[in-house]
């Protein structure tokens, strides 16, 4: 099952350049699988705002 979470990345994990609020969405449960990943970005506000689509998915009305 995949998902969506908004993170931060420290610096000792990722470097100086790349610390900030990431967007990843996961292929499994978990944060040790595979995933896609945009950012970083300054603010966690900033990245929710982007990812809204991903967190939360509307129903398609038929």
């Amino acid at each position: 099952m995949s998902k969506t979470i908004v993170k931060f990345l420290p610096p000792e994990e990722v470097g100086e350049d790349q610390a900030g609020w990431w967007i990843l969405h996961l292929d499994h449960d978990g944060e040790d699988g595979c995933y896609d990943a945009a950012g970083p970005y300054d603010t966690q506000a900033e990245a929710e705002r982007l990812a809204e689509p991903w967190l939360n998915p509307k129903e398609d009305a038929q």
